[in-house]
């Protein structure tokens, strides 16, 4: 197969370490991490925090087999309140945080990831209702250093599988704009070796090869993907999987805003309504205004007056 450059960078390249018996995922993002943290003034720890869970959604593309939408997200009680990332079975990905400005501010700069989230959880959902199936979540607490050591932890816990991953988020020196990456790796149970010291041993070795990649190495294009692969793993024997495409992109539309309105009582839409009697609604994924005009708005209005007269407890 033909291997992935540097500069197709947001793709999920999946490989398999054979003399190991090790899967993994390398994903480089660019257009739609500055899609996505382009929406919004996001302050840096911010942005970085975000720019990794995009990293860490887009490592289950081509992984998980669904049709419809998966996301990550993270809620917290501390200054960086919500993270959610969500990507479709096609790679299309978006994201959103909201945090407290004024909390932040009040911390230092270089802020870790547990102070900035305080206690919290992940949540990881596929919902599949569009395409006729259910929701199936799992939810762990928001334990360890990183995000990323929340996401091996609910591999580890949930499913059974070790796993180590390394993600780097940050400014392209070039260009100063945002680039995110990162590398997964989990062990395949009951296959390689028959002796489990054995398999344990080839673990350690590759989560220790891991270590060594530098953020210049997952971020750069100086490097193409399978480059940085055979210079960590080529004792491994490193066998590459045709890549999955990522996207930027957001579901969001009319149709969808009108419907989420028909939901709020007559008090709050008219409390909502402009002075000239229109209703603007801004996507908080990725900022795209929408305007509802005053006869629309009088029409949601009038829906919601009879709804009301039909349940009185609305």
């Amino acid at each position: 197969m033909a291997a992935v450059s540097g500069r197709e960078r947001d793709v999920v390249q999946p490989f398999l370490l054979e003399q190991a018996s090790v899967r993994g995922r390398f994903v480089r993002l660019c257009e739609t991490v500055r899609y996505v943290l382009g929406a919004h003034a996001y302050p840096p720890p911010v942005a970085r925090q975000l720019g990794e869970l995009l990293v860490l959604a887009a490592t289950f593309v081509g992984a998980l087999k669904f049709q419809g939408t998966f996301s990550l997200q993270v809620r917290g009680e501390g200054p960086l309140s919500l993270l959610v990332v969500d990507v479709t079975n096609d790679g299309t990905m978006r994201g959103y945080a909201a945090f407290a400005a004024d909390r932040l501010a009040a911390l230092e700069e270089d802020i870790p990831c547990a102070r900035l989230f305080g206690s919290g959880v992940l949540a990881l959902t596929v919902d599949q209702r569009a395409a006729g199936g259910g929701i199936h979540q799992g939810v762990v607490r928001l334990d360890g250093e990183s995000l990323a050591e929340a996401v091996g932890t609910y591999f580890r816990k949930s499913e059974q599988l070790p796993t180590a991953i390394r993600v780097a988020s940050g400014l392209d020196p070039l260009d100063g704009r945002w680039r995110a990456a990162g590398l997964i790796l989990q062990a395949m149970p009951g296959e390689g070796s028959a002796d489990p010291e054995e398999r344990r041993e080839h673990w350690r070795r590759v989560v220790m090869l891991l270590a060594t990649v530098s953020e210049a190495e997952l971020l750069g294009d100086h490097l193409a993907i399978e480059q940085v692969l055979f210079r960590l793993f080529h004792e491994e024997g490193v066998r590459l999987f045709p890549p999955a495409t990522v996207r930027p992109g957001c579901s969001c539309e009319k149709a969808r805003v009108l419907e989420l309105l028909r939901g709020f009582p007559r008090e709050e839409l008219a409390a909502m309504r402009l002075e000239d009697g229109a209703i603007e609604a801004v996507c908080e994924f990725c900022g795209r205004r929408y305007r509802l005009g005053p006869e629309e708005v009088e029409g949601l209005l009038h829906r919601a007056k009879d709804a009301a007269a039909r349940d009185p407890a609305r």
